[in-house]
């Protein structure tokens, strides 16, 4: 695969498993899930928006504006990010991305629906002038969900985590933020190195910050194979110290990108939010695949998916 397929597969992977999850998102019972996707012809993917899966507060009905094949808040938030790097020939600039941020999340922006904690946070440090960091101290999963592009970009470069820092202070500062965005860009730098995915996973988690290394570990060496299960030593909501963990052990007991999705989906909770980690590192190590890689029929399944691919192809052409 050349760099720039990989590149492309990268970003495509996340878009797409963030729109799959769109349906049944913020969703916490799962056997309500299990319910729903029995009545959608056993797919858990793409799911029709509808306020009666939620009944009976099993969950939080965020996206009752969208339809099916939308992006959630997480897909957004990659996507400016991309956008406001193609703009920059391929480089990360924060002003820029602070400017798109706000076109995009802000009053009369093109975004409409529901404003997650960090984003409003960082929509009003904006507004007030506050720019470096004009993140706020919030250890959810916002933080993870636009970097991928700054990975690729600068994921062999000697200053790549000072960079890496400056992408996920724009919306978070706390330290767990910091710690599982190095999880996450290293785990995809092994992966984008050709490394086999579940050598990287035991790689990482051996090598991750103190405070943080027991879980990722444990999920990975975890007697029970079952995500969904697993979710309740987890958790399922969108604290990092709760989502990371359970995408290790998803992309551990997995064996293709449709499985990984599909699992993460019935695990619930925020699902879109894991959705940007599984998507990325999936779409990097499957690649657009009959077998084992995103399914085309899936892509075909996103609103405006076509101008989507174009702008991970433009943004792929400029990385170096």
């Amino acid at each position: 695969m050349s760099i720039k397929n990989l590149i492309r597969n990268t970003l495509i992977g996340a878009l797409v498993a963030d729109v799959a999850s769109l349906g049944l998102h913020w969703l916490y019972d799962v056997k309500r899930i299990a319910e729903v996707v029995k009545n959608h012809n056993d797919q858990p993917v793409f799911v029709p928006i509808d306020a009666r899966h939620y009944r009976s507060d099993v969950g939080y009905f965020a996206h009752g504006h969208k339809h099916s094949g939308m992006l959630s808040q997480y897909g957004e938030s990659l996507r400016l990010m991309i956008v406001s790097m193609k703009a920059c020939n391929g480089q990360l600039n924060t002003e820029s991305v602070q400017q798109h941020f706000k076109n995009t999340f802000g009053p009369g922006g093109s975004y409409q629906g529901y404003i997650d904690k960090p984003t409003a946070g960082t929509l009003q440090n904006l507004a007030s002038g506050q720019t470096e960091p004009s993140g706020i101290e919030d250890d959810q999963l916002p933080a993870l969900s636009r970097l991928a592009p700054v990975i690729l970009t600068y994921h062999n470069q000697k200053n790549f985590n000072q960079i890496l820092d400056q992408a996920i202070t724009i919306t978070n500062t706390h330290q767990d933020a910091l710690d599982y965005g190095r999880v996450y860009a290293d785990l995809l730098t092994l992966i984008l190195n050709d490394t086999e995915l579940k050598t990287a996973l035991q790689q990482v988690a051996e090598q991750a910050p103190d405070t943080i290394r027991k879980g990722l570990k444990d999920a990975l060496n975890s007697s029970e194979t079952d995500s969904v299960q697993y979710g309740e030593t987890t958790g399922r909501a969108c604290p990092l110290s709760q989502a990371m963990p359970l995408c290790f052990h998803i992309l551990n007991n997995t064996d293709s990108y449709q499985q990984a999705v599909e699992t993460n989906i019935r695990a619930g909770g925020d699902n879109a939010g894991r959705s940007i980690i599984i998507g990325t590192i999936l779409g990097a190590y499957y690649g657009l695949d009959e077998n084992r890689g995103i399914p085309i029929e899936w892509l075909l399944q996103l609103d405006d998916g076509l101008t989507l691919c174009q702008t991970c192809d433009k943004f792929a052409q400029l990385v170096k």
